[in-house]
């Protein structure tokens, strides 16, 4: 069975699924991430923060079933509203 592999990077962390072509989530989880409220009604959050909890909840949900890593046919991702991370020259964030 081919699976999507859905990835959503929200303020309280990524919630990352196993998609199948009719819509059933097969697999789910979540992990959290920190949000530093600044003075002024902004805030930040770290995107190494966001990897490390991308990697944490991809791989509980592909641990759900040895089938599933081979199964994986695609990946989508969405991302913050309105979230920028300036990087420089190598990628890296600033």
């Amino acid at each position: 069975m081919d699976l999507i592999l859905a990835i959503d990077l929200g303020t309280s962390g990524p919630k990352v699924a196993l998609v199948a072509p009719d819509g059933r989530v097969v697999a789910s989880a979540q992990e959290a991430t920190t949000l530093h409220l600044l003075p002024g009604h902004g805030a930040e959050q770290d995107p190494d923060d966001w990897w490390r909890a991308i990697v944490a909840a991809t791989r509980r949900v592909l641990a759900q079933d040895a089938a599933f890593p081979a199964a994986v046919a695609g990946i989508c991702c969405t991302g913050q509203w309105s979230g920028t991370v300036p990087v420089d020259a190598q990628g890296r964030h600033l």
